[in-house]
């Protein structure tokens, strides 16, 4: 049965894939014990045969690895602790999936901050003060009892993180009625859309 694995793997006392021939063998063995060492005419054929097949099995699992190694094995020039892998060597990004959501993200928080930058600047949500009030506090990151003193008149520091907190609760409803509203403009567009 030796002879059956090495005839197929074209060479004596080759090993394929880490696979020793007489392992591939004692598959053999296993695989028709298994089946009750049953056979269709004389069992010597027969077990050539199931020896054969074991060892085209083995070189094509062998084939496989070879070819379609995982990336994050270590590769064989690099050897002990530490040692690059493929993925390592490969630039580029962790994949598609990761890419297009990261877009996404990116894309919903720069909307989200357009709509900050709207609310704060341009919608009249704020009051000239609650403006000057929230950019210096949260975007400035200045302290309230510094904001107060620079005001004209001026205020406490308690004072100041209200006006903060209201400007931020302004702010934030004027977010959540857009986005609201866009629901419904798109709740509409779909249901116009279906009738037609």
């Amino acid at each position: 049965m030796r002879v059956s694995v090495l005839s197929v793997w074209r060479a004596r006392h080759e090993v394929v894939a880490g696979i020793d021939p007489l392992d591939v063998v004692d598959e053999a063995w296993s695989s028709m014990a298994e089946d009750g060492f049953r056979s269709k005419g004389p069992f010597l054929p027969h077990a050539l045969v199931v020896a054969r097949n074991k060892a085209v099995d083995a070189l094509r699992r062998g084939e496989a690895k070879r070819h379609y190694r995982s990336l994050d094995m270590p590769l064989p020039s690099s050897g002990g602790a530490g040692a690059a892998t493929l993925q390592d060597e490969i630039t580029g990004s962790p994949g598609a999936d990761v890419d297009y959501f990261r877009g996404q993200d990116q894309v919903a928080a720069i909307r989200k901050l357009a709509l900050v930058e709207e609310a704060i600047y341009r919608a009249g949500v704020l009051t000239d003060v609650e403006r000057e009030v929230f950019v210096a506090v949260r975007v400035h990151e200045k302290s309230r009892a510094a904001v107060g003193r620079e005001l004209d008149p001026p205020i406490t520091g308690q004072r100041v993180g209200q006006i903060a907190a209201q400007a931020f609760i302004k702010i934030q409803t004027f977010i959540k009625t857009y986005q609201e509203e866009t629901q419904d403009d798109l709740g509409v567009a779909e249901s116009a859309g279906g009738d037609t």
